[in-house]
């Protein structure tokens, strides 16, 4: 080809107009940008507005807005201000602060923008709740009905809306810990100060305060605080959740009474699902802290009644459904993505642990209470043992069992059986065969190190593992008649290894552990 002919030749291509300094984005960011105009690719990437110092003009919403799915948000001076410096909230600037966030359109845009602030981008934030969904919803207690989110998330690009915002950022919080090991020193790169202080000034200027999505965030964070062995935080914020129910209606024992039952059942199911993920959480926390300033929320609530499991909802369900909520299929929770279909045996752990706290605490209980119980708790297990799951092995239900059947049985070690027949067995037999199952678990550290990176391995396998090693301890070599205690107790130090590199409780954990152990193999050397 001739160079007359050549299109490369007759048309050079045109110089790519270049910024003079880097966007206030990816300054902010601290990110290398690419100072392409009019927009650097990494603004174009995460749907934002490529702006520089001298772009910025006093008064002119449309210059400082941010686009979002390709609509432009309006956010006004102020929000306009905290994309560019600190020094810009002084003065008499902050009252117009104040003021823009009061309305609701600017509320909501400004939740999503500081959404993108800490995610970066669509992608990212669809990330996240994809990564969420696929991992802790699933092990510790899947309190989001994903089916109904997406629908809110698809909607929230062209319509904002604060609260979808907050709870995306606190499920990204929990998500965080499936994926690395936070700092200390930041709480997991600011986003949980970050997910704190919006949920706080979202909730204060919304007209519904106690809503169900407020309570769902704030049941995360309680989680990653627990995660994160912040015993006053988590209390607090499950202190919250409980308050919110109260208002709420659900601490009355008519609304759950059969004519809601009837009118408004996955209503129901999903605020049952909500009060026994609070219950939850409380247990364990008081089964981690037996510091009296701690206060078991739950049983002291005094509500005279038992709330309904989420099963009790389900036979309002259509028929065809029902066959899926009985378990025909693949997999048990094979209808997963919809409330109606949705399982949770993690509820029945969550009533398996809560009583067994509070028979431990009533001496008018007898033994054999506790027996039956210990049994019931048993069946349970091997129930989830043998279901099949597309979400794992509900590691958030079966760690939940575990410690509450060596909490129930550790009193009778001392005291041998008191029941009689071959329905009953010994505590220290029951413990050992609990001992076994966490102990073949920690056998097999390559499956729980995969488990644990995709999400599926609930934190309170930590404290199970920590548990049984104090047993083991304390009562290997007598009661348990388990001469290998000392090699069971490094396997499972090892697999608390891991758990402390996710979980800074588990770290926790770990140090006591040594603790114990040290102390016990003094007493046994000398």
């Amino acid at each position: 080809m001739s160079t007359a002919s050549s299109p490369v030749a007759t048309s050079p291509q045109p110089d790519v107009q270049k910024a003079s300094r880097v966007c206030l984005n990816c300054k902010r960011k601290k990110k290398k940008c690419d100072k392409a105009l009019p927009s650097c690719s990494r603004c174009i990437e995460s749907n934002q507005v490529c702006q520089h110092e001298d772009d910025i003009v006093p008064g002119n919403p449309v210059a400082t807005g941010y686009l979002y799915g390709g609509v432009s948000s309006p956010l006004g001076n102020p929000v306009q201000l905290h994309r560019q410096s600190p020094l810009a909230w002084g003065g008499s600037l902050r009252p117009s602060l104040v003021a823009s966030i009061r309305s609701a359109d600017n509320i909501n845009s400004y939740a999503l923008h500081c959404v993108f602030d800490i995610l970066e981008s669509r992608q990212g934030i669809e990330q996240a709740v994809s990564a969420f969904f696929e991992g802790p919803n699933a092990c510790w207690f899947g309190i989001v009905d994903r089916s109904n989110f997406e629908s809110l998330l698809e909607d929230m690009w062209t319509n904002p809306s604060a609260e979808t915002c907050v709870l995306i950022l606190c499920m990204s919080l929990i998500t965080r810990l499936s994926t690395s090991s936070p700092s200390p020193t930041t709480m997991g790169d600011g986003v949980y100060p970050s997910a704190k202080a919006l949920l706080g000034l979202v909730q204060s200027q919304s007209s519904l305060p106690m809503s169900i999505s407020f309570l769902q965030a704030e049941l995360l964070v309680a989680m990653y605080e627990y995660t994160q062995a912040l015993p006053q935080q988590a209390y607090l914020s499950v202190g919250r959740c409980f308050q919110m129910s109260r208002a709420l209606g659900w601490q009355d024992k008519l609304y759950w009474g059969p004519d809601n039952m009837a009118t408004m059942p996955k209503i129901l199911k999903l605020h049952s699902i909500l009060w026994w993920a609070m219950v939850y959480i409380d247990d364990h926390l008081h089964v981690a802290y037996h510091e009296p300033k701690y206060p078991l929320h739950a049983p002291t609530l005094g509500l005279g009644f038992e709330i309904p499991r989420p099963e009790t909802f389900d036979q309002f369900a259509p028929a065809a459904l029902q066959l899926q909520i009985q378990g025909i299929g693949a997999y048990r929770d094979g209808n997963s993505h919809h409330i109606d279909g949705m399982v949770f045996p993690e509820a029945t752990s969550a009533f398996n642990l809560n009583t067994s706290l509070r028979q431990l605490e009533n001496p008018l209980l007898s033994p054999e209470h506790h027996e039956e119980l210990s049994d019931a708790v048993w069946q349970h297990t091997l129930d989830i043992y043998q279901a099949s799951w597309s979400t794992g092995d509900r590691s958030g239900a079966m760690g939940t069992n575990l410690i509450a059947m060596l909490q129930l049985n550790q009193p009778g070690l001392l005291v041998g059986s008191v029941g009689t027949g071959p329905r009953f067995s010994s505590p220290a037999e029951k413990i050992r065969k609990t001992i076994v199952y966490l102990h073949n678990e920690a056998a097999n550290l390559t499956k729980f190190q995969e488990q644990l990176a995709r999400g599926r391995v609930a934190p309170f396998w930590a404290f199970a593992v920590y548990y049984a090693s104090l047993l083991l301890i304390s009562h290997g070599e007598a009661e348990l008649h388990t001469a290998d205690w000392l090699q069971k107790v490094l396997d499972m130090k090892n697999m608390l290894q891991i758990c402390a590199g996710r979980w800074k409780i588990a770290e926790r954990y770990l140090y006591l552990l040594d603790q114990h152990l040290r102390t016990r193999l003094g007493n046994y050397v000398g």
